[in-house]
């Protein structure tokens, strides 16, 4: 299944058809999670889909599906959330299914005292879950990027949560610098998921590495890495 096309085609989806889908659809997703590559193999995370009474989600799409995940704090890990689940949000479009990121929805209850970090819904959409070119609201590269690399188009059409695209990388000598928008104060207690929203935009980077035929290395920490622009902090580096 082509996910790098999917880049350019899906959009969030906000409204479902209320029937849920069938047992033997959730377990090929449920399949398709077992295969999904992680960031950093040693952070450990959870899921589990729950339906809509089995959910806290308050002003939140109402859909028939919502994949909560969970993992007791380490580093790293909502860096490898986003990069997991993104995924995941590629294949639900692959498959026609519409899909959601609700940093607001949590299941009422947790087990294993981890805590529940955000949520995705999914279901059959009741609106178009595909757009067209030149209709996604992002920044141009010349906001959000130095330097060229074939694969920043692929990362610029990363979502975000309220679409902030709190990232920007340096691309040099074939590798690309990845750094995250530092929030505080106030716009930290508005939106503190800018580190997740980064890991999405570098599972969009892996999947256009692939695409070119390039293998997808990351690491947090590069001898060569340029200094962070102002207002950002450096993650690390794509080779």
């Amino acid at each position: 299944m082509d996910l790098y096309k999917q880049i350019f085609l899906r959009k969030s989806c906000r409204k479902y058809q209320p029937e849920p889908l069938d047992a033997s659809e959730l377990q090929e997703i449920e399949a398709f999670i077992r295969t999904m590559r992680p960031l950093f193999p040693e952070v450990t995370l959870n899921h589990r889909i729950l339906g809509p009474r089995q959910t806290k989600a308050l002003l939140a799409p109402k859909a028939p599906h919502y994949l909560v995940i969970s993992g007791n704090p380490q580093p790293h890990r909502d860096l490898c959330v986003g990069f997991l689940f993104q995924q995941l949000d590629l294949y639900l479009s692959a498959r026609g299914l519409g899909a959601c990121w609700l940093g607001g929805a949590k299941g009422r209850e947790t087990p294993n005292g981890e805590t529940d970090i955000l949520s995705i819904c999914f279901g059959r959409p009741a609106e178009p879950a595909t757009r067209t070119s030149g209709t996604c609201k992002r920044k141009s590269l010349a906001e959000i990027a130095t330097g060229e690399d074939s694969r920043l188009e692929a990362a610029r059409l990363a979502p975000s949560g309220i679409n902030l695209q709190p990232w920007y990388f340096i691309a040099e000598d074939g590798v690309i610098h990845v750094y995250q928008a530092v929030r505080k104060g106030l716009k930290a207690l508005v939106y503190n998921l800018q580190e997740l929203d980064v890991g999405i935009a570098l599972c969009h980077l892996m999947l256009a590495s692939e695409a070119i035929g390039k293998p997808f290395q990351f690491e947090s920490r590069h001898p060569n890495a340029p200094p962070a622009p102002s207002g950002f902090a450096y993650v690390g580096t794509v080779l």
